[in-house]
């Protein structure tokens, strides 16, 4: 009798479980579709001269595959909107990253020169300035 009432509880359980995991595998492909970056904007504001510089890469940009992946990833999808410092003086640079994502959806995060922000986050600005196109320049993409 207890062995049957054991099986009983088991196939439930399976029965349960069973319809929820074809739901889970689609939700988490769907968050890693969501999560395919698209394009970077990297605005910098500050400096001695007070600059405003704004940096450009999106999927067609020599370079911009590296930074998109990584904006595109669970470690920067984490990062907090805002890094900052508690001296904010002596002429640094902010940043303003606007990640756009597949879907339309975007991503931005502020920071400030020497703030302790996670690795991702200034790796992301450094490769998007080194490869990134002048955004008051005009982008050259294939007809769509």
């Amino acid at each position: 009798m207890r062995t049957g009432i054991r099986t009983l509880f088991t196939v439930c359980i399976i029965t349960a479980l069973a319809p929820a995991a074809p739901a889970a595998a689609t939700s988490a492909a769907a968050a890693s579709a969501r999560a395919q970056a698209t394009r970077i904007e990297v605005d910098r504001e500050g400096g001695f001269a007070g600059r405003h510089d704004s940096y450009v890469v999106d999927r067609w940009t020599h370079g911009g595959r590296r930074p998109l992946r990584m904006a595109g990833s669970r470690a920067f999808l984490r990062l907090r909107g805002s890094y900052g410092r508690l001296n904010a003086c002596c002429d640094l640079f902010s940043y303003r990253v606007t990640v756009t994502y597949r879907g339309g959806w975007q991503k931005v995060v502020s920071t400030i020169q020497g703030a302790p922000a996670p690795r991702i986050l200034w790796d992301v600005i450094a490769d998007v300035q080194r490869a990134g196109v002048d955004s008051g320049a005009k982008l050259s993409h294939p007809a769509a």
